[in-house]
């Protein structure tokens, strides 16, 4: 399938100038920023069931990005390098030729069907679906979008530089965008105003950090370096899997069991959070999958500051706030059956979100060495990004709801991905790469822990 799509147009879309007040050309880095110049673009990629003409798709949804962009800016922009200082910082763009967001029309004759329904991911055929956004030397674009029209429906995929926003961030702008277009493309009225202003996550010594971020990450600035932090593998399946509100709260009932005497169950403590519990079951299946009973499991996470800190970070601020976390455990002790390995899970999780977010930006000056001191040295590790909180199913553009969403830069195994579930109000979707044989025995374990729990929430 990948080989069929052909690409018809590529043109770039400039924001249409708002009323607001102004807008500074240039954004200076926050340290929080600077610390995500180590990856590549964050890919997502919507599904849309559909019988309209790609045309009048494509007219919509070039028309309402113009609009979105006059309120969220410094997307239109470029990551850029300040010859004199060495520092890097968003340039907002001013008209140029080169100036906006590239947008990329392909369309292809196969049919949507499969890929929406598939549990297993095309992930070739997800890759040629997305922009080709190069940010591999400097100034570098934050945003590209492709729009490819099927037979049965369309995709959206949008590509963002993690430098530009994390995924609060991004899921805002995706949201706004398809109301604007959903709305005939007036301008959305934002809940919280948007503000890029860096002041509100600055440190006093914000530059000096961010430079020596830099030095680790980018060393040879211009050019930029990414890092894969784990060990490449030959081949990788990824696969989907839903989790219902129901399994979700059973997982939760039984992290706070301690014992069971006969049909009597002691419990403990509040029930752990909807992230902790589907983390804990995911990362305890994936450890066992790997049979490295033996060994040190590690898993990294982020934890998003915005409410953590003091005074709290405006809501509508649009940026990088998240830190990354890890923790470590035994692979035994996360293997012990009966749900004993899972509630251990469930408290190694949720010690370390009360330590690294109790003074969310202690010792940020040694974030990098930290995250590479962290890395085991057989460089397999569970790295959980997105949230259920984020909620681009809610992308309706005015042709309905995504019939699925997949997040496509996750090509090393171990990684593990969260979004909210499309038909289950409180329920998760999962999706994560790891090698064919380990995927296999992962699934089992995975949908026998949730035996009784409903199996028919599974289907995509």
């Amino acid at each position: 399938m990948a080989d069929s799509i052909r690409v018809s147009n590529t043109s770039r879309v400039l924001p249409v100038p708002t009323s607001d007040d102004y807008h500074p050309p240039l954004l200076s880095l926050s340290f929080l920023d600077a610390f995500w110049t180590c990856i590549g673009p964050v890919q997502r990629l919507l599904f849309y069931r559909s019988e309209a003409p790609l045309a009048s798709v494509v007219l919509s949804l070039k028309a309402s990005l113009s609009v979105t962009l006059g309120t969220f800016y410094p997307l239109s922009g470029k990551l850029a390098l300040s010859a004199d200082s060495g520092e890097l910082f968003i340039d907002c763009g001013a008209g140029g030729e080169d100036d906006g967001v590239e947008f990329t029309e392909a369309k292809t004759d196969e049919n949507l069907e499969r890929l929406v329904t598939d549990h297993a991911h095309h992930w070739e055929t997800y890759k040629r679906l997305m922009p080709d956004m190069r940010i591999e030397r400097l100034p570098a674009p934050l945003l590209a979008v492709k729009v490819t029209g099927f037979r049965g429906g369309f995709t959206v995929g949008v590509s963002v530089h993690h430098v530009a926003g994390d995924g609060n961030s991004f899921s805002r702008f995706v949201k706004a965008w398809a109301e604007t277009c959903r709305s005939g493309g007036d301008a959305v009225v934002m809940r919280e105003a948007v503000t890029f202003d860096r002041a509100v996550v600055w440190h006093p010594r914000n530059s000096d950090i961010c430079r020596s971020y830099l030095d680790v990450w980018a060393p040879s600035r211009p050019t930029m370096t990414f890092h894969t932090f784990v060990k490449p593998t030959s081949e990788i399946a990824r696969r989907t899997f839903i989790i219902t509100t129901k399994m979700i709260q059973s997982l939760k009932r039984i992290a706070t069991e301690t014992s069971r005497n006969g049909d009597s169950t002691q419990t403990k403590k509040k029930p752990p959070s909807t992230f902790v519990a589907v983390a804990a079951h995911a990362w305890t299946c994936i450890t066992r999958a790997r049979a490295t009973e033996d060994g040190v499991s590690t898993m990294f996470f982020m934890a998003d500051c915005r409410s953590r800190v003091d005074p709290p970070i405006p809501q509508g601020f649009f940026g990088n706030c998240v830190k990354v976390c890890n923790t470590k455990s035994n692979a035994a002790d996360l293997s012990v059956g009966e749900g004993h390995g899972f509630r251990f899970a469930c408290d190694a999780i949720e010690r370390t979100i009360k330590e690294e977010t109790s003074e969310p930006f202690r010792g940020c000056e040694e974030w990098v060495q930290r995250l590479l001191a962290g890395l085991p040295d057989h460089g397999r590790i569970v790295n959980f990004a997105g949230s259920h909180r984020f909620g681009f199913y809610k992308a309706d553009f005015g042709w309905g709801r995504p019939s699925r969403v997949e997040f496509v830069s996750m090509p090393n195994e171990g990684a593990v991905v969260m979004n909210d579930a499309r038909d289950d109000e409180g329920g998760v979707q999962l999706s994560l790469a790891l090698p064919p044989h380990d995927m296999e025995v992962f699934a089992t374990m995975f949908l026998d822990g949730m035996d009784g729990l409903g199996s028919d929430g599974f289907k995509l």
